[in-house]
């Protein structure tokens, strides 16, 4: 597909490649799912870090994006395949980086105003490159009169529709990245691959031909920093560095907004250019972007995607269909921390510092009616005129009204979402006859053990059924 010019990026059938020997291997070993899925992690890892020349960038792409955790047992045996796979790749192809770049720093601190922006920039060309990708992807899949051997062909076709007048959209598209990189490529021409690489990677994958999404994000993100690295050099001459300098940052930013890899976008587009300097403002607009994307997008592209082909994963790559099948009713703890109205701020304070929360209930002889959070009473606590009637004051003086729940018919999805955006170690569960009846609490570090339990149930089932 990228060799007849399909705009897919090498890395997704090289990670495929990878992770598919890993499987393979560890199948043929009678391995458990658990150290399968660190294999899988390997492969994937080595073939990255061959492809980019980037041992640790691939390290943690297994981690962050396929294996979706950080621990001890998976990082040893990964770093190694990656280790391994940038050592054979270097030897056969070599030890220059993907991108041979001059060095570029920061001219001035008020650039930091600049990244910013292009942070925020960078966020919206990754909702972009998204919700675009998808949408193409979408509209094939509703294709279904025509032949699926077909569609890769009128996705090609409308490849080569583009191609006739940006041709730097097919294949990988080192050197389109280069004349950002060097600011060698009018502003207009940016501007117009920025528009249609994304488009040209829809019409590539989403009609079933094959490459990945994580280089065409890069070449996206490498023309919206030479675009808006040239503004910045037209209107702030002397305080802006070249635009290669804003490209080099817009690449790891896009990326990141994209697949909310944040620090795999950092190591890598660090192991890719060699460059150091320009470090600060790369951390900095990966983070803004990755966190407005996550907030438009509600996922990355990776989990969008397997959440519409019914596989859903949530932000933290947890399995929805699992959590959703888990009901409230079975996550319900018991609940003895309460406060009553009348407890002076002493017993208040003492009552949370026993607890194991970092608030309690307030009860009103069988009834909650609201809650004492530790912020809220250190808040009441560093207020110069409040610090003198601290003796005088009661729970009722002290309590915030609002008591986050968790309906009796929700599931662990549900609750697990609410705790996360309220940003609360636990829900109140009341009946749902009416009375207000307090049944317990629901906690997070419950629901999360409930759903590791039922995830390792699912995959033991499927290891039986696999023999």
């Amino acid at each position: 597909s990228i060799g007849t010019g399909g705009a897919g990026g090498k890395e997704g059938p090289i990670v495929q490649i990878g992770a598919s020997i890993g499987s393979t291997f560890g199948q043929a070993l009678n391995l458990s799912s658990d150290r399968l899925r660190i294999l899988v992690g390997c492969g994937a890892a080595a073939g990255l870090s061959a492809a980019f020349n980037a041992p640790l960038g691939g390290a943690l792409f297994a981690m962050e994006i396929i294996l979706r955790t950080f621990n001890a047992r998976s990082f040893s045996p990964i770093i190694i395949a990656s280790v391994f796979g940038t050592w054979v790749a270097r030897y056969w192809l070599g030890e220059e980086p993907a991108f041979a770049i001059p060095h570029y720093s920061l001219r001035s601190s008020y650039e930091l105003i600049f990244y910013v922006g292009l942070g925020v920039a960078s966020a919206v060309v990754a909702v972009y490159f998204v919700k675009s990708f998808l949408k193409i992807d979408e509209l094939f899949d509703r294709l279904d009169s025509v032949p699926a051997w077909v569609r890769p062909a009128l996705g090609g076709l409308l490849v080569g529709a583009i191609g006739l007048y940006l041709p730097g959209v097919y294949g990988w598209s080192h050197k389109s990245i280069d004349l950002s990189l060097y600011n060698q490529a009018p502003f207009y021409m940016l501007a117009l691959y920025l528009v249609a690489k994304p488009l040209a990677t829809g019409f590539t994958i989403g009609s079933g031909g094959s490459g990945g999404t994580f280089a065409p994000s890069l070449f996206a993100g490498a023309m919206l920093g030479g675009l808006f690295g040239q503004a910045m050099n037209y209107f702030f001459p002397e305080i802006s560095a070249p635009p290669g300098a804003y490209a080099l940052v817009g690449m790891g930013a896009v990326v990141a907004g994209a697949t909310h890899a944040s620090l795999t976008a950092l190591i890598m587009v660090f192991e890719m250019t060699g460059n150091y300097e320009i470090i600060l403002p790369l951390m900095m607009t990966i983070i803004i972007s990755s966190i407005l994307s996550r907030a438009v997008l509600g996922g990355s592209l990776y989990t969008l995607k397997f959440d519409k082909e019914g596989n859903g994963l949530d932000i933290y790559g947890r399995k929805v269909s699992i959590l959703r099948n888990i009901p409230v009713s079975e996550l319900i703890e018991p609940y003895q921390d309460f406060a009553s109205l009348t407890d002076d701020y002493r017993t208040v304070v003492d009552k949370l510092h026993d607890s194991r929360f970092n608030e309690i209930l307030v009860k009103n002889g069988e009834g909650v009616v609201g809650r004492i959070t530790f912020a809220h009473i250190k808040t009441i606590a560093l207020d110069d005129e409040a610090r003198s009637i601290l003796p005088f004051l009661v729970a009722e003086d002290l309590l915030l009204p609002d008591v986050p729940e968790a309906p009796p018919g929700s599931n662990a999805e549900d609750a697990l979402t609410q705790m996360e955006e309220r940003d609360v170690e636990f829900l109140s569960v009341f009946a749902g006859d009416g009375s207000r009846r307090f049944l317990g609490v629901v906690t997070k570090q419950r629901a999360l053990n409930v759903y590791q339990s039922e995830l390792l149930l699912e995959e033991n089932q499927s290891d039986l059924s696999l023999r």
